[in-house]
């Protein structure tokens, strides 16, 4: 007979941890479900660097519409009007190659900060100029490229920046939302340059100098530092170097000027 039936003899009941540990045998480990990547509207600084370009990418869509128009309007020449639109391009070909080396020597957040506070200056120049009967082809000549060439320099600069101020696990979505600022400044620029430009020839540019106010004022508040500190490496041959440095420019400078005068001729 059992000792179970007898009376007052109690048995223990074990569990199954404490069973299957006395049987010598392991307890399969549980797997914890990894952890999920914080939210990206969580991260502030990237909220204040998407929501200053989505404003200032729609403003220079509306510009850029709206510079052959003001020309046209100005000299009466739909030739002059087509070449103010590829002036714009000029510097991506002058300047493409060296600026990238360039961006990764300066500091990335000074350099978006001036780049968009010299473009609204340039911008703000428009209506000024325009409102006192001093505005020229020249003037918008000068200023379209200049737009360019800073245009150029921030979006390097922006693009290197980026994953410095998300997580690696927030970078491809934070790259989708910035493709989601260009298709959305293209599809309401367009729309927002003809609403403004039937208001006043000149009030476009004044919307595009205030868009890049509010791009200066939003990289002001941002605390992530755009890129690491690096300590100032032993020059070898220096001479050397900064000759081959400058050669290389040139180079560049030179393919770039080779091509934009082919593409001039063709057009």
């Amino acid at each position: 007979m059992e000792n179970s039936s007898f009376p007052g003899n109690k048995t223990e009941s074990l569990s199954p941890e404490q069973d299957s540990l006395s049987q010598g045998k392991a307890m399969p480990k549980t797997r914890t479900p990894p952890a999920r990547p914080a939210s990206l509207w969580h991260n502030r600084d990237f909220l204040l660097l998407w929501s200053g370009q989505i404003v200032s990418a729609i403003g220079s869509q509306v510009s850029l519409i709206a510079f052959p128009w003001l020309m046209l309007a100005i000299t009466g020449s739909p030739a002059q009007a087509g070449l103010i639109a590829a002036m714009r391009t000029l510097p991506y070909l002058l300047f493409g190659l060296p600026a990238g080396a360039l961006i990764d020597r300066w500091n990335r957040k000074r350099v978006m900060i001036l780049c968009d506070t010299g473009r609204a200056f340039a911008l703000l120049s428009i209506p000024i100029a325009f409102a006192f009967g001093w505005l020229t082809a020249a003037q918008l000549y000068l200023i379209s490229c200049i737009e360019g060439t800073l245009f150029l320099f921030f979006g390097l600069a922006e693009t290197a920046a980026l994953p410095r101020v998300v997580s690696q696990e927030q970078l491809s979505g934070a790259t989708a939302q910035n493709e989601f600022v260009y298709s959305v400044s293209g599809l309401l620029g367009p729309s927002f340059s003809g609403i403004l430009y039937t208001i006043g020839n000149a009030m476009p540019f004044l919307a595009d100098a205030v868009s890049y106010v509010v791009s200066v004022c939003s990289l002001l508040f941002i605390k992530t530092p755009f890129q690491q500190e690096r300590t100032a490496a032993p020059r070898v041959g220096g001479d050397s170097s900064r000759a081959s440095g400058q050669k290389s420019w040139m180079a560049y400078t030179g393919s770039g000027i080779t091509l934009f005068f082919a593409f001039w001729r063709c057009w």
